[in-house]
């Protein structure tokens, strides 16, 4: 997982014809480049081999290229060195980083509104059905005519009436709402410790509901899927959002919110059109909760009070209705969403 550490293990082969060589091994990782005093000394006797280990610490999440092992020979009783590239690559795949809430009671871990649709879902009950208008291509035998004769039009239950109950997290992917992003070393891609920390943060929120017997969907905030999760499915999940870069093209449009279904955005920065555009995400009756992640202690990034800035869309979003909880890019993540509020309790 991101941020933890791999033991990478390299056997190298010496030549019969050749006597004992002493070699110095280092590998080619994608994220940083290894120097050579990075690289561990072993000799290998003539015809024989040797497995050297070492440690790849602070790993970042991706998809990362492993290989080839670089090997620096010692010849000619250290008279001459060559460097050897030695074929063969292997990929890494890094996951976000989930940690454990703990929330152990349901209305804490699951919000009360959905709490409220899997009692209602587990006992068949048509009191309060979840609706919506007819539209072409309903089946007819999802009308609720109840619903019908109240609203004085056709009305429908909701597919997902007697699915899991839903939360919806979403992750803004352009790198203009985190002001933190600068290009990777090697790739140039853009990468930003506060979305890093968006995304574990939208992980442990998708497991926590998991746990709980809910589903979760992480969205962008133009309301693209990134990924879906539910309890069978939390491997495919966390592999999904090891893919998940800023500035990231999708156009698998995700349904419309459901009524009371749970709402968490884990923003940055927002523009007055950004904003406009999360309020769209929340379903009737759903105020939202917004943690605002704030990069003004990076010293690389400046502390401003422009319209959007963190600080700025705090206070904005609380005016707009949404529960906001300040946050910033080294915080405990579980301390953050253990905070009142986050999961409805």
């Amino acid at each position: 997982m991101a941020g933890w550490s791999v033991l990478e293990s390299v056997t190298v082969r010496a030549p019969g014809s050749v006597g004992a060589v002493s070699v110095r091994v280092r590998d080619t990782v994608g994220w940083r480049r290894m120097h050579s005093s990075e690289g561990v000394v072993t000799t290998i006797p003539a015809g024989s081999s040797s497995t050297v280990s070492f440690v790849l610490d602070d790993l970042p999440r991706g998809r990362h290229r492993v290989g080839p092992a670089l090997v620096d020979v010692v010849e000619g009783f250290g008279m001459a060195r060559r460097l050897v590239s030695v074929p063969g690559r292997s990929e890494l795949t890094v996951l976000p980083e989930v940690v454990p809430i703990g929330f152990g009671r349901e209305s804490r871990s699951l919000g009360e509104g959905s709490r409220l649709r899997r009692d209602h879902s587990q006992t068949g009950g048509q009191d309060d059905p979840i609706t919506r208008e007819y539209r072409r291509g309903d089946a007819m035998r999802r009308v609720h005519w109840k619903a019908t004769a109240r609203q004085g039009e056709l009305m429908v239950r909701q597919e997902e009436q007697h699915g899991l109950p839903s939360t919806r997290v979403i992750v803004p992917v352009a790198s203009a709402n985190w002001r933190d992003w600068h290009p990777a070393l090697g790739s140039g891609r853009p990468v930003s410790d506060g979305f890093e920390w968006a995304v574990s943060a939208a992980a442990s929120i998708a497991v926590a509901y998991g746990l709980a017997g809910s589903q979760t969907r992480v969205v962008t905030l133009d309301g693209s899927t990134v990924a879906v999760h539910d309890p069978s499915t939390t491997p495919l999940f966390l592999d999904l959002l090891a893919d998940l870069e800023l500035d990231d093209d999708s156009s698998d449009r995700s349904p419309e919110a459901s009524p009371r279904e749970p709402v968490i955005a884990i923003v940055s920065s927002l523009g007055d059109a950004d904003r406009q555009q999360l309020g769209r995400t929340r379903g009737p009756g759903v105020s939202g909760v917004a943690v605002v992640v704030h990069l003004d202690l990076d010293p690389l990034v400046p502390d401003d009070t422009a319209a959007d800035s963190p600080s700025a869309v705090a206070s904005a979003l609380r005016a707009d209705g949404w529960h906001v909880v300040d946050a910033d890019s080294v915080s405990d993540v579980a301390l953050v969403l253990s905070t009142a509020g986050v999961f409805g309790g």
